[in-house]
């Protein structure tokens, strides 16, 4: 079973972490932010706030894969 982000409503605090470190991680590799960042926010210090802010927005491109 496959689950895609912006499909889902309600991730268990799991789900969520995975996807809040592993997009961080992209961020932190040099990846371009999906969603407007405020001037004076140092991306080096706020991969986490925004992979937070992306997740809310429904932008985050990552799947969540189930085995039943």
């Amino acid at each position: 079973m496959v689950k895609k982000v912006k499909e889902v409503v309600n991730l268990n605090k799991f789900e969520r972490t995975r996807l809040l470190s592993a997009r961080a991680l992209e961020l932190a590799e040099g990846d371009e932010p999906r969603v407007k960042v405020e001037k004076g926010v140092k991306l080096s210090q706020d991969y986490i706030k925004i992979a937070t802010k992306e997740l809310e927005a429904g932008k985050i491109e990552l799947e969540i894969y189930h085995n039943k």
